[in-house]
């Protein structure tokens, strides 16, 4: 009776056993990237943003998602610094301290509010913000798409044992002529990440996932050129 109760109790832990392996011999989560992008304009030398200062505007972001804004934003002036050549960017939060200081915060408010409405940043208040920044080119992140949802993996008996998280993050890029008012470029780019779990609280980092999809559009779609790129990694 007692070997019976063993066997028994074996089978139930087996499994368990096993989910608990495959959990501590693969990476914490799997990513893949995209991005596109249009091409650099012929006229544009991109080694200029290797010696001037290139001023960050705040992240535009869906409604109900603005707390997202300065993990993200950090994620950016991060992953500026981290290219190859590394741009000198100033941070959103010191963008719009400058402008603040200036007398500038209506009209920064007034001409992103524009580009909610049109999709345009107008050029003569532009070229004022570009002159208090002393950048003549400005980059405009935005955040399209934030979403996350837990998959059960393996359920024995009514316990879920593995879960993945998946998380989808989509970000877009646009760098500004401030001096002509021009859009140079712009990138749009994806990550979705999938998270093994074996608690439901667990959470990945965003800013993280942020900063390698914001390098892979700066690196791979900016200063090299490329109209798509794909990156894949893991930690």
């Amino acid at each position: 009776m007692i070997e019976i109760q063993l066997t028994r109790r074996f089978r139930e832990i087996t499994p368990l056993l096993a989910a608990a392996l495959i959990v501590g011999c693969t990476p914490l989560y799997l990513a893949d990237t995209h991005t596109t992008s249009t091409p650099r304009p012929p006229s544009f030398n991109v080694t200029e943003l290797a010696h001037e200062q290139v001023a960050t505007l705040g992240l535009l972001t869906p409604a109900g998602l603005q707390g997202f804004n300065p993990p993200l934003s950090h994620a950016l002036n991060a992953a500026l610094s981290e290219a190859s050549p590394p741009i000198r960017g100033i941070a959103a939060h010191e963008t719009v301290n400058v402008l603040n200081q200036q007398g500038l915060a209506t009209e920064y408010g007034t001409l992103i509010a524009g580009f909610g409405r049109g999709g345009i940043l107008e050029s003569k208040p532009l070229r004022r913000i570009g002159s208090a920044l002393s950048s003549r080119y400005v980059l405009l992140p935005g955040l399209a798409e934030f979403n996350q949802v837990i998959i059960d993996r393996l359920s024995i008996s009514g316990w879920n044992i593995i879960q993945s998280r998946v998380t989808t993050l989509r970000l877009w890029l646009q760098l500004w002529d401030t001096q002509t008012g021009k859009i140079i470029w712009e990138s749009a780019g994806e990550a979705t990440v999938a998270t093994k779990l074996l608690r439901s609280e667990q959470t990945v980092a965003l800013d993280e996932i942020a900063r390698k999809l914001w390098l892979r559009m700066i690196q791979d779609n900016l200063l090299e050129g490329k109209t798509e790129s794909r990156f894949f990694f893991t930690s």
